[in-house]
C-alpha cells in the first residue's frame, strides 16, 4: 500500500485538506505506538448508529487487539460509554468530556491531529476520525447501461455541472423509465443524452432514483447536507440570509423523498446495498460509510457527484462562494469525532485511550483509516492504491466544499427537523405541501441562526 500526503490547499472558491501540523510525523511508523496492555473491554456509544465507518474502525481495533467491544444501543446515554463517537465536536467548556490535552498519551494523539495541547488545552474535547467525500454516489456501469454509452466520462462531467432544472428533469425521466422503459432524451449541462429503450444489464435491476439511510435521521438529515446552505448564507446567519438557501435545500429533500422506494425505510447497510445491487441510481452519504457496506467490485466504479441544491444568485449573502462552486462540487466531510465522557472510570479511560492511540499511532490503525475506510487522516495521509481512493484524491485536487462546523445541539435539531419532513409517524411521506417546507425551514433556522459562532 502506498500512502501520500494530501497536500491540496484551499484555492479561492475551493477548499482542500491541508496537512495538519504533526511535529514532523507524517507516517504511523514515526509515531508513538499504542499501549499493548489495554483493558480487554471497551464500551462505545455511536451517535449516528453502529453502521458507520467509525464503527467499522473500532471493530478492526477490537479484532486486532483482542478487545471485547460492547456497542451500546441507540437509546443509551453517551455518558454510559468509555468512548463516544459523535457527529460534531463538543464545546470545550460543557464539562461533559475528558480533556485529552491534559493526558500524557492522548496529548500525543491530539498533536498528531494538528492540535497543540499546550496552546489549546481547554479545547481538546474530541479528535476527528478523518475526512471523506460527501455527496451522491453512482455506479459508472449503471450509467453506461442506462444511457447506452461505452464511456461515461462526458456524462459524469455533465452530471456534475448540470443545472437544478436539468437535475430534476433527470430524476423525473428515470422514474418514468423505471415504470416503463422507453427511449427518453434528457439534457445535462446543455448536452443531450438518451435513456435506453430497453432494460440493459445492470439497469434491469433499477427500482428507485435515490436511496439514503432513512432509519437514522442524523445520517440522512444532519451535518454535511447543510454545508452549501451555510456557505451561501455567509457569516451572518439569520432568517434573512438562511431562508433562500434553505428553500433550495428543501427542494433537494423533497426531490429525494418523492423519487425513492416509499415502501422501505432503509438502514445504512440497506441503502448502500441498493446501490451495490443496481437497485438505486444515486446514494447520498460519505464514501467512508459506503465502503463499509460495499465491495471492491462497486468501489472500482464509483462516481462522486455533488449534492445539487436549488440555489439562485439572490440566495448568496457571501462573496467567497459563487453558484458554480456551491452547485458543482462535493463536500469534504468529517467522518466522526471521538470523545471520552468525563465520568468514565480509570479502566474505561485506559480502554478509550488505547483505541484512539491504536487508530492514530499504529501502522494497522492508519491502514484501517486510509485503506479500509478510504479516509484522509487528520495528519494528512491517504491511500492511493485503489480506484476509489485515487478518485477521492483527484476530486480533492479538482475542488471540494469545506464542511461547516456545527454544535452537537444544532446537529440534533437538524435531524429532528428532517424526521418531521420525511415521515408521518412510522410511514414514509409521499406528498408535501407548502406548509411542510415552512415548518421545516422555521425549525432549521432556529437551529442554525446561532451557527455563526461555530468555526469553519
Amino acid at each position: 500500500m502506498k500512502r501520500i500526503l494530501c497536500s491540496v490547499l484551499a484555492l479561492g472558491l475551493l477548499a482542500g485538506c491541508a496537512p495538519a501540523a504533526t511535529g514532523g510525523m507524517t507516517t504511523a511508523e514515526t509515531a508513538e505506538t499504542a499501549p499493548t496492555a489495554a483493558p480487554q473491554e471497551l464500551s462505545v456509544y455511536y451517535e449516528a448508529g453502529a453502521s458507520t465507518a467509525a464503527a467499522q474502525a473500532l471493530r478492526r481495533y477490537a479484532e486486532a487487539q483482542g478487545v471485547t467491544l460492547v456497542e451500546l444501543p441507540d437509546t443509551a446515554d453517551a455518558a454510559e460509554a468509555d468512548l463516544a463517537v459523535l457527529n460534531a465536536e463538543p464545546a470545550a467548556d460543557d464539562g461533559n468530556w475528558v480533556n485529552m490535552g491534559t493526558d500524557s498519551l492522548l496529548s500525543t494523539a491530539a498533536i498528531r491531529a494538528g492540535v497543540n495541547p499546550e496552546a489549546a488545552v481547554s479545547s481538546v474535547t474530541a479528535l476527528p476520525l478523518g475526512k471523506t467525500l460527501y455527496g451522491y454516489w453512482a455506479d459508472s456501469r449503471m450509467l453506461a447501461a442506462l444511457f447506452q454509452l461505452a464511456d461515461t466520462d462526458s456524462l459524469e462531467s455533465d452530471l456534475k455541472e448540470a443545472s437544478w432544472a436539468e437535475w430534476t428533469a433527470l430524476a423525473d425521466a428515470v422514474s418514468g423509465w423505471i415504470a416503463e422503459p422507453a427511449e427518453t432524451t434528457v439534457t445535462l449541462n446543455g448536452n443531450e443524452y438518451a435513456l435506453s429503450s430497453t432494460e440493459i444489464e445492470p439497469a434491469s435491476n433499477l427500482q428507485t432514483v435515490f436511496t439514503l439511510p432513512m432509519s437514522h435521521a442524523s445520517v440522512s438529515f444532519g451535518g454535511a447536507a447543510f454545508t452549501g446552505v451555510l456557505l451561501a448564507a455567509g457569516e451572518d446567519r439569520s432568517e434573512t440570509t438562511l431562508t433562500g438557501p434553505l428553500n433550495g435545500l428543501y427542494s433537494v429533500l423533497e426531490l429525494e423523498l418523492t423519487h425513492r422506494d416509499t415502501n422501505t425505510l432503509p438502514t445504512q447497510a440497506e441503502a448502500a446495498g441498493a446501490l451495490q445491487a443496481g437497485e438505486a441510481l444515486f446514494y447520498r452519504g460519505t464514501m467512508a460509510d459506503l465502503m463499509v457496506h460495499t465491495d471492491g467490485d462497486l468501489q472500482d466504479h464509483l462516481v462522486c457527484l455533488p449534492l445539487k441544491c436549488d440555489f439562485v444568485e439572490s440566495d448568496l449573502s457571501t462573496t467567497e462562494y459563487n453558484l458554480t462552486g456551491l452547485m458543482n462540487y462535493p463536500i469534504l466531510s468529517t467522518a466522526a469525532w471521538l470523545a471520552i465522557p468525563a465520568g468514565v472510570d480509570e479502566e474505561g479511560l485506559r480502554a478509550a485511550a488505547a483505541a484512539i492511540l491504536w487508530l492514530y499511532t499504529s501502522e494497522p490503525g492508519e491502514e484501517t483509516l486510509t485503506e479500509t475506510l478510504g479516509l484522509i487522516t487528520p495528519w494528512g495521509t491517504a491511500a492511493n492504491d485503489t480506484t476509489a481512493c485515487q478518485m477521492q484524491i483527484e476530486q480533492v485536487g479538482a475542488g471540494i466544499l469545506p464542511e461547516v462546523s456545527l454544535t452537537p445541539a444544532q446537529q440534533q435539531a437538524l435531524a429532528v427537523a428532517g424526521v418531521e419532513l420525511g415521515f408521518d409517524g412510522s410511514n414514509p411521506r409521499t406528498e408535501f405541501a407548502r406548509t411542510d417546507r415552512d415548518t421545516w425551514r422555521a425549525a432549521v433556522i432556529t437551529a442554525l441562526a446561532s451557527a455563526g459562532d461555530a468555526e469553519e
